[in-house]
């Protein structure tokens, strides 16, 4: 049971009246005079109690006792006022602090229990000041987050710049404090204020400094309250990190997922990384025949005039993408404007935060794909982003690996299916173009055929081969550099550093077999000496299937058209061939401007040695005729047999004085061949375009008249 103040010090008062009414010494009223100050000291101050002690004083008088005794009572009563004050102003100090304590201790255990509440970091950081400054009467509170290297800012409210002291909570990463700061007022009609910087760490990054600021100075058992709350929120800061990014991780691989090209997948991954990071322009640059092309991109409207161009194709050796191209590693970088290999086009835009990363696809050496983020302004590249980052770049190169899987398979299904649409020259070329565009690392490239007795050139990509040329299959062997074994495996190999060839700094050669034979090379270039991994070799072989059953095809259909278009008994072109090779040689001859000579032939004497003969003699006079006349064609003249005894020639960039002098060679010759005594002789028919004739129509319907006036004039006689 606990007496109150008030009743003590009414006891003292009865107490003291019952000592004078008994009419004892003042010695024996005095100890109630003493609980009586000492009550009203202690209670009500160090004034009231001396004012009691006055009082008492002045009753004693009404007590007996000599003049040295009211001098020690008067001394004892004061004293104990004192000492009464003393003591009563500890324990209210204590109790004061107590209940601080109590208040601090009821934010740190709020603290504790409202802090998980939160699903998001920024959430979690708005909210802190709002609920710290509810449980901290008197106080204000600042949240400062990173903004770059060693730079903070306000979570909220107009620019400022952070203190001195929050600077150095976040360079020393501890909590710090001042007894005060005088000269700034952060609380109404205060003149100075005690200030405290707390940071906040996740993952072992300043996440943000909490900044409070009150008219009370610190005491240590706050601090460590405030030392254990900020690790408390810290691992919450942490939680929700790994909750944002597991959140973030599902969503794009189920948008992923569903994603079923290329341009989609890279749509997608900017699409929802994009926010995450807080970057607002982006682009996936994939590497194709020496540059880096956008697959997709995403920019503000008022930035597209500028960056369009760049996110189409960055050329070679252009800005931080290409660097981490070529070095496989992210480059990040919060000070783009003062970086060397800046791009001036970015620069100008303010570009500051930017990141270049390569995306791993499974067995290549490099990034064939750079994702490229950017912000103008600075933000922190902190550790959470770059797991963010790397998190999203294991899912997106898994995406798209099955979407350029897809893209290569369907482009070689649609050589098969579109092959024999065109001529077999251009089948060649579209295989090429395609290998050079799909196999990882290439640039240039060329497809070396097996034709009559030696490979030969039939389609190039840039330059670097002389497609004039013939290689024999020592040679194409000796290029190999790989046994014949090997070759007719079909095994790949790879040249890098000493090729042979100028500009090109690696080759990947593809030997192409069927049936014992390697029927083709397909050749694939690159400046790049590094370009070329098992990504690459993978892609080749995929092309080997191909090429094989096209170009084995091919060769058939070439051998069917030409049986079709050749005459069985003297081998030459035949007047289906004619009407062809007639159409196609006056319309390149307009088209490169040089004239165009044609000659139509019928033998004379023909039918007496068909007749007289036989027609096995008729059958030799005729093969001794084309023998003849393909010996003494010129390389691109072009012989045939229209049937019967009538032939024709035709002879580009050849004019009338030439063909005239062609016939009249051509008359020699044929005079010289006889059979059983019987010889031979022609009328030759001669016409040139454009000079005589507009077309290949008109042109032949001249050679021809002019062969029958011919015939005429011969008949008729001088």
């Amino acid at each position: 049971m606990t007496l109150p103040y008030p009743a003590i010090l009414a006891l003292s008062l009865v107490a003291t009246a019952l000592v004078y009414g008994l009419g004892m010494e003042g010695i024996y009223a005095l100890p109630w005079m003493m609980f009586l100050t000492a009550t009203t000291a202690s209670v009500y101050g160090l004034g009231l109690g001396l004012l009691a002690a006055a009082a008492s004083i002045v009753a004693l008088h009404f007590f007996r006792a000599s003049p040295q005794d009211y001098l020690v009572m008067g001394f004892i009563l004061f004293l104990s006022a004192y000492l009464a004050h003393q003591v009563g102003e500890s324990l209210r100090r204590a109790h004061r602090r107590a209940k601080q304590l109590a208040q601090i201790q009821d934010v740190f255990l709020q603290g504790l229990e409202v802090v998980p509440r939160f699903f998001e970091r920024n959430q979690l950081l708005l909210e802190l000041p709002t609920l710290l400054s509810r449980l901290l009467r008197d106080s204000r509170l600042y949240i400062w987050v990173p903004s770059g290297a060693d730079r903070l800012e306000l979570l909220e409210g107009e620019a400022a710049l952070p203190s001195e002291l929050v600077n150095r909570a976040l360079r020393e990463r501890r909590l710090v404090w001042l007894e005060r700061t005088p000269g700034r007022v952060w609380l109404p009609g205060g003149g100075g204020s005690y200030e405290l910087a707390l940071p906040l760490f996740a993952r072992g990054e300043p996440a943000a400094v909490l900044q409070i600021v009150r008219a009370e100075a610190w005491r240590p058992e706050e601090i460590d309250l405030f030392q254990r709350l900020a690790q408390t929120i810290g691992r919450q800061l942490e939680h929700l990190h790994d909750l944002e990014l597991r959140r973030l991780l599902f969503q794009i691989a189920d948008r992923l997922a569903a994603a079923h090209d290329k341009r989609r997948v890279a749509e997608e991954a900017l699409h929802n990384l994009m926010p995450a990071l807080g970057m607002e322009a982006g682009v996936v640059l994939q590497h194709r025949q020496g540059s880096l092309r956008g697959i997709a991109w995403k920019i503000p409207k008022e930035l597209r005039p500028t960056l369009v161009p760049l996110a189409r194709q960055l050329n070679r050796q252009q800005g931080l993408a290409w660097q981490a191209y070529h070095s496989g590693m992210p480059f990040f970088t919060e000070n783009y404007g003062e970086h060397p290999e800046a791009l001036p086009e970015l620069k100008q835009l303010g570009f500051e935060t930017l990141v270049a990363y390569p995306v791993h696809t499974r067995d290549a050496m490099k990034g064939r794909v750079v994702l490229v983020l950017g912000q103008r302004g600075r933000l922190a590249w902190t550790r959470g982003k770059k797991e963010i980052l790397l998190g999203v770049e294991r899912i997106f190169s898994s995406a798209l690996e099955r979407a350029l899987q897809d893209e290569l398979h369907q482009r070689i299904n649609r050589l098969l299916t579109e092959a024999w649409s065109y001529p077999s020259q251009e089948v060649y070329q579209r295989i090429l173009e395609a290998a050079v565009e799909l196999v990882p690392g290439s640039e240039t490239g060329s497809l070396w055929i097996w034709e009559e007795g030696a490979y030969t050139c039939r389609a190039a990509v840039g330059g670097g081969w002389d497609c004039e040329a013939r290689m024999s299959e020592g040679e194409m062997l000796e290029w190999y550099a790989e046994s014949k074994a090997r070759a007719l495996e079909g095994a790949p190999r790879i040249r890098t550093g000493a090729t042979g060839r100028a500009g090109v700094g690696a080759n990947l050669c593809l030997p192409v077999a069927h049936q014992g034979r390697v029927l083709a090379y397909l050749n694939l270039d690159s400046q790049d000496p590094a370009a070329f991994a098992e990504d690459s070799l993978a892609a080749a072989r995929l092309f080997a299937t191909p090429i094989a059953t096209l170009v084995h095809e091919l060769q058939n259909r070439t051998a069917l058209e030409n049986a079709a278009l050749t005459d069985g008994l003297t081998g030459l072109y035949n007047r289906r061939a004619f009407d062809l090779r007639l159409a196609e040689e006056v319309e390149r001859a307009h088209r490169y401007n040089y004239p165009l000579s044609l000659l139509v032939m019928d033998l004379k004497n023909f039918k007496p040695i068909n007749d007289q003969l036989g027609h096995a003699a008729g059958d030799r006079a005729l093969q001794e005729v084309a023998r003849v006349l393909v010996k003494e064609a010129r390389a691109g003249d072009m012989v045939f047999r229209w049937g019967g005894d009538e032939f024709a020639m035709l002879l580009p960039q050849t004019n009338a004085e030439g063909a005239q002098a062609v016939a009249g060679r051509l008359l020699g010759i044929i005079a010289q061949i006889c059979v059983g005594g019987l010889c031979l002789s022609a009328n030759i028919g001669k016409a040139t375009f454009p000079l005589e004739a507009p077309d290949a129509e008109a042109l032949l319907r001249l050679a021809d008249s002019r062969m029958y006036v011919d015939k005429r004039g011969a008949l008729e006689g001088p």
